[in-house]
């Protein structure tokens, strides 16, 4: 029987639910360190609302790393229009399924991709938040980690 989720009743805060305006390319929130306690870690990302227009974009990814500088993208999740209805998604990390070959890690994953063996000590959160005609965009949104010792 597998242990019970660790890391506390709220998760891990990798992005914290907050409304985010500002077109911005790449922006990654901070870095948690000692996730490799965990033999498997669940990720979910919950947009509340995007009130934005529907070429504006929102794309949030999971990121893990071996030495805290050199950063493989292991999730890439489904892109959201601005113009888009709330949801959760959730991503499974677990590097039990190793998978049967390379992995180009010079690009992010496509959307609505895991690349589930990816693993390290550390783990943060990114989004890319798209304008598509100065017209102002808004999402709505959290990324929560959770660890299974």
């Amino acid at each position: 029987m597998p242990k019970a989720m660790v890391a506390g009743a709220g998760g891990i805060t990798l992005l914290a639910a907050a409304k985010r305006t500002t077109a911005v390319a790449n922006s990654a929130g901070a870095t948690v360190a000692g996730v490799d306690k965990y033999r498997r870690i669940v990720v979910l990302c919950n947009i509340t609302a995007s009130d934005g227009a529907v070429g504006d974009t929102l794309d949030v990814y999971v990121d893990v790393s071996l030495d805290g500088t050199k950063w493989l993208n292991a999730v890439h999740f489904t892109q959201q229009a601005g113009n888009g209805a709330a949801r959760a998604e959730y991503a499974v990390l677990d590097p039990a399924n190793p998978g049967t070959s390379v992995v180009n890690v010079t690009s992010d994953a496509a959307a609505g991709a895991v690349r589930p063996a990816a693993w390290g000590p550390y783990i943060r959160g990114r989004y890319t938040l798209v304008d598509a005609g100065a017209h102002g965009q808004g999402h709505t949104f959290s990324l929560t980690a959770w660890g299974q010792a």
